[in-house]
């Protein structure tokens, strides 16, 4: 049966390709590849192989290509730069329908982190790894990344390079960790550095680097208590309740670095404390009410959220400039609910939404609305009731139940 062998070529130069590499090689009768690198493979293999040389193009013609060669009964190579289990082409190949009926091999690489560890002696065994290279990560998330973490390896992108990440770290204020920098591994103008945030931001790189931040000083991020109703600036904009609160945020599940959204924040008490909760993220606080924004910048300048931002507005009109979230309250929608949810629905990926809802016709109209997007969300009521003193007496003073509504849409 003929074969696909996804082949790591190393970082650029012939004295990283494996002798397994060049072997399945010429055992084929093509060889697929960057155009930059076919030359140099073909010069590995000699001209008697009688391989046909072919030039990646995107990815859906290079997996038909592919297809077209194996239906044949021919063998393939497809090299790939680096190691083709760390962020690379194998895991797109694999997850495609094309490829459900072709036999596979690996033949692993030298990759470019490998490359820079052994170049500046730093050990890979509890690294944690990020690739930022065509992928969207925000400084929040690198910050807690290195904060949590003795070393944190990058694989770097044209503008998201070593001098972006110092620029991350002066801003989170890890001006301690040491940086360092590699660019064009394994060839003449290799560019290796090192050197504090602030000596590493003023520097230019090239295209292909990668970088390792090194955290003499690691530690756990903790998230602080919840706040009583009376710590806030209230005025007479209505708040969402302590005990209520503590229940949405259970629901809510922040993490630390979570980019999140509230949705008819009113006095802002959910916005601060899931701000709290996500110190390395963003809250993005939507209320049209002009009263209700001022008391939020008020909470805001109280308990110094500064990675929390105010949106005065309509939903509609104010989620369209907004970043993706993984987090989303809505705590009032105006008669908008089906129209917002929709929007947060045609955001990338699952997003976790936290509605409560008092009227009956809101519970009613939410519980049909959100069951469209997930016929496994969850609902709690929840009653709170306070005591209060009538003359000599302790009575209970019960507010009106709300219904907490769960889902990932």
């Amino acid at each position: 049966m003929s074969r696909l062998t996804i082949a790591g070529i190393g970082p650029g130069s012939a004295e990283y390709v494996m002798p397994m590499v060049i072997r399945r090689m010429k055992e084929s009768s093509a060889v697929i590849g960057a155009r930059r690198v076919l030359p140099m493979l073909e010069e590995l293999c000699g001209p008697k192989t009688g391989a046909a040389y072919i030039p990646m193009g995107k990815i859906a013609d290079t997996l038909k290509k592919i297809d077209e060669i194996l239906v044949s009964g021919r063998n393939v190579v497809l090299a790939v730069s680096g190691d083709p289990l760390m962020y690379s082409l194998y895991n797109t190949i694999l997850h495609d329908e094309i490829s459900s009926n072709w036999q596979m091999e690996v033949v692993p690489g030298i990759g470019s982190l490998q490359m820079l560890g052994a170049a500046f002696g730093e050990t890979m065994e509890e690294a944690a790894i990020i690739s930022v290279h065509g992928r969207m990560k925000s400084p929040g998330s690198i910050a807690l990344a290195v904060t949590e973490k003795a070393k944190v390896f990058f694989l770097c992108g044209k503008d998201q390079d070593p001098a972006w990440l110092a620029g991350i770290m002066m801003d989170y204020h890890l001006d301690h960790v040491k940086i360092c920098a590699g660019a064009n591994l394994s060839y003449e103008d290799q560019m290796l550095v090192t050197g504090s945030p602030k000596e590493i931001a003023d520097m230019t790189f090239p295209s292909l680097c990668v970088a390792a931040i090194i955290n003499p000083d690691p530690r756990p991020v903790t998230r602080p208590c919840l706040l009583a109703d009376r710590e806030f600036e209230r005025g007479k904009t209505p708040m969402t309740k302590e005990e209520i609160r503590a229940l949405i945020l259970l629901k809510m599940e922040v993490g630390a670095d979570d980019i999140l959204w509230d949705i008819g924040a009113g006095t802002g008490s959910v916005s601060i404390e899931c701000a709290r909760q996500a110190p390395f993220g963003q809250v993005h606080a939507v209320e049209k009410s002009q009263e209700a924004v001022g008391l939020i910048y008020k909470n805001r300048d109280k308990f110094g959220a500064d990675n929390l931002f105010v949106h005065h507005g309509s939903a509609l009109d104010c989620l369209q400039d907004l970043p993706d979230p993984q987090r989303v309250f809505v705590g009032g929608s105006t008669g908008q609910m089906k129209e917002i949810l929709d929007h947060i629905a045609a955001r990338p990926g699952k997003v976790r939404v936290v509605l409560s809802a008092v009227t009956l016709e809101t519970i009613a109209e939410t519980a049909d609305l959100i069951g469209s997007y997930d016929p496994s969300y969850t609902l709690i009521q929840a009653t709170v009731g306070r005591s209060k003193v009538i003359g000599r007496y302790h009575v209970m003073d019960t507010n009106n139940p709300v219904m907490i509504f769960t889902a990932d849409i």
